[in-house]
């Protein structure tokens, strides 16, 4: 389960016992499960493959929610079943990308294969879910037959686990990965949307110049076409300067955003963008894009650039690192912002769009 479709789930069972919810997951997922699934049914029907899950979804999820007599199925990741039944449907669709940006992703998720079942559901679903008025604003503009109001921003939450804490604690609990005494962070996947590559000509310049307080660290898994970034973190100017920790678990997340000088994001387009609001939960300061989500959900709290534009991000990373008034000013803006994402809000805007279509409201 990832981060949206957990939070989600978590709320949903803690905030609304008035319905009755079944959640069907991975076999493999089952033990992350412990603890918070009390009032829930839970089926482990399916294993973890991509191409079982699909079996999965396409083939027996629509008999299982004709079994289970339920009055809404909610597929949280772009694809519905495609024998529906009689039982509403809601769909989520995170972000268009596959369409606005298809050579940021991987062969498959700009196939037209993909992209025809992703617009067939769209057209499918009783109500669509987006994470921010972007992809809401967007989603009538690639596919004008749809009605606005089937289409619902439900934004996301940041979990309580992200919050201020002191450097010397969150340094201490992430002892063993060896991180330099200062540190700018990006975390995400290795993988082109990311737009590490512009990360890198920036820090380039700001080593160069002499003007890089600490080191660069990246946290992520590596997704596709990385070799030409870990390329260019093996060169003589970034060797030193760059640390690759790979994938960090989820527990560690929280003081690796806190133990940061700065948080950094260029990303190139994002339907929501949860790292950048988990590091002003974690009180500190943000340098991102200025585009699609990220400039609706951070304007105002962040440094915003434009994403390609390598000088301007080095100037606003230099910028938080030099000015101590700045950086605190950006964390107090952060920190406020970051409140304005909960996992209640979200909970109940899902629960009112299931009741809709039920008919119950």
């Amino acid at each position: 389960m990832d981060v949206s479709l957990l939070g989600l789930a978590r709320a949903l069972l803690r905030e609304d016992r008035d319905t009755d919810y079944t959640l069907f997951v991975n076999r493999e997922d089952r033990a992350r499960l412990a603890g918070w699934t009390a009032g829930a049914r839970v089926r482990a029907l399916c294993f973890r493959p991509r191409a079982v899950r699909l079996g999965f979804q396409q083939l027996l999820l629509p008999a299982a929610a004709a079994a289970l007599r339920l009055d809404v199925v909610h597929s949280p990741s772009f694809i519905m079943p495609l024998a529906r039944g009689s039982t509403r449907h809601v769909l989520t669709v995170h972000d268009l990308t596959s369409f606005s940006l298809p050579d940021a992703h991987v062969p498959l998720r700009r196939s037209v294969t993909y992209r025809y079942a992703v617009a067939t559901s769209i057209r499918r679903a009783d109500a669509v879910t987006v994470p921010s008025r972007f992809v809401r604003a967007e989603l009538p503009q690639r596919f004008p037959d749809i009605p606005p109001e089937r289409v619902h921003a439900v934004a996301w939450g940041v979990d309580e686990a992200f919050r201020e804490r002191p450097r010397d604690e969150a340094r201490l609990a992430l002892a063993h990965l060896r991180l330099p005494e200062r540190y700018v962070l990006f975390v995400g996947t290795l993988e082109p949307r990311k737009n590490l590559r512009t990360l890198l000509a920036a820090w380039r310049r700001l080593v160069q110049a002499g003007n890089a307080a600490g080191d660069l660290v990246i946290a992520g898994r590596l997704g596709w076409d990385f070799a030409p970034l870990l390329e260019e973190m093996a060169t003589p100017a970034l060797a030193r300067r760059v640390h690759r920790l790979g994938y960090v678990a989820q527990h560690d997340l929280p003081a690796l955003y806190a133990a940061a000088d700065a948080f950094v994001y260029p990303s190139l387009e994002e339907g929501f963008g949860f790292p950048p609001l988990e590091a002003m939960a974690c009180g500190i300061p943000v340098v991102a894009s200025d585009r699609s989500a990220l400039a609706e959900n951070l304007a105002g709290a962040a440094l915003l650039v434009p994403p390609t534009d390598d000088v301007a991000l080095a100037a606003a990373i230099a910028r938080v690192q030099q000015d101590a008034a700045l950086r605190a000013d950006l964390r107090d803006r952060g920190l406020e912002r970051a409140v304005c994402f909960h996992w209640r809000a979200a909970a109940d805007a899902a629960r009112r769009c299931y009741a809709a279509i039920a008919g119950d409201s």
